[in-house]
């Protein structure tokens, strides 16, 4: 029997920075001998695409002229209904509105991924609620990235069953990361992220300015991977804190340069807020540190909660609260048998969420 033909239509695929185009590479990566992919145009598509190893269309998904601007999915979708026996999309608005009318006229059934801005921005009004509800429930099947989501789903969509897949790390793992004794100096620290308000470095620098204020901490050094809006104010917050000489901006850097920063810290540290939109719906970051044996501070957010697990493989603060922060860094910092523990069962946590782990849970359903 002939495995089906697979279409993965999205706006939100690499080149494209960001948590949502990895999840979808990985997706796309594990089905590579029967999908294809759509995606919107990118500056640098040609060398991606070239190297991927399944085929990548690109093409403007929405029309500038025609309104509802999604009709234009709808018309690739009719237009190549033969190519394909499944559809895969990563937006319930719009593009799940495309997948949901051309289920209607061609009766290709249609798979939805979601994350947590997606559904943010689905309920940001009756009119989309109610759009969005019949693009979840007309799915075959709606995938979520973390137990939190697919509660909400649940609660504010009425979709029962819903599908968790995490995002995911591909093996092998790098080698483990164990604090030695006495510990490195300077104590290292290291946040990867969009250097947005909500990521709460600027929690870290406070706490930092504290602790360096009362030398409880000693030496260290606090490495801030990833550019965004808000790189001029933390580097002036740095300036104004007196912290330019323990504090390194990296900028964007290479996946191997992560590797290595995640293999040459102590720390990782990200006391995340939740957003009203912009929500942190999980966190591959605490992940990919626990997998070179990092443990991670981080806040008790929901679904981040599935990525740290409070007092094994990291702490997980109740609020933003920078004394707490400052505490939960010196608990880290000075307990060795504690932070080598951690250590451990983060390692042993990160494995559950290699990509053919998390991937596989798609293979019932195609």
């Amino acid at each position: 029997m002939n495995e089906k033909k697979i279409l993965l239509i999205t706006p939100d695929f690499p080149p494209n920075e960001g948590g949502v185009a990895r999840y979808l590479q990985a997706v796309a990566e594990h089905l590579k001998d029967r999908i294809e992919v759509l995606a919107d145009p990118h500056p640098a598509w040609s060398t991606f695409d070239s190297s991927a190893g399944y085929p990548i269309y690109r093409a403007p998904l929405l029309s500038r002229l025609i309104w509802p601007r999604w009709l234009k999915t709808v018309r690739y979708l009719w237009s190549y209904r033969s190519r394909y026996d499944l559809i895969l999309t990563s937006h319930v608005l719009p593009i799940g509105s495309a997948a949901l009318l051309a289920k209607k006229v061609t009766g290709t059934p249609y798979i939805v991924f979601v994350h947590g801005m997606d559904i943010r921005l689905a309920s940001s009004s009756s009119r989309k609620r109610r759009l969005a509800t019949k693009v979840l429930q007309g799915a075959r099947l709606v995938v979520a990235n973390s137990q939190a989501l697919a509660r909400e789903l649940a609660r504010d969509f009425g979709i029962a069953e819903v599908l968790v897949v995490y995002p995911c790390i591909t093996p092998p793992l790098p080698p483990l990361h164990l604090p030695t004794f006495p510990p490195f100096h300077p104590f290292s620290l290291l946040t990867v992220s969009r250097l947005v308000e909500r990521k709460g470095h600027t929690h870290v620098l406070n706490a930092l300015a504290h602790l360096r204020g009362t030398g409880e901490l000693g030496e260290f050094v606090y490495h801030i991977v990833g550019d965004g809006p808000m790189e001029s104010s933390l580097r002036s917050m740095v300036d104004t804190l007196d912290l330019n000489s323990h504090v390194v901006f990296h900028g964007m850097v290479s996946d191997e340069e992560r590797q290595r920063l995640y293999q040459g810290s102590d720390l990782f540290v990200m006391p995340v807020s939740q957003d009203s939109v912009d929500k942190e719906g999980f966190g591959l970051v605490y992940i990919e540190a626990a997998a070179a044996g990092l443990p991670s501070i981080a806040t008790r957010v929901e679904g981040v909660d599935e990525a740290v697990i409070d007092q094994q493989t990291g702490l997980l603060l109740e609020s933003q609260d920078e004394r707490l922060l400052a505490s939960a860094i010196m608990t880290l910092a000075k307990n060795i048998e504690l932070r080598s523990a951690m250590s451990l069962q983060a390692r042993e946590h990160a494995k559950t969420f290699t990509c053919q782990n998390q991937m596989s849970k798609l293979d019932p359903y195609l």
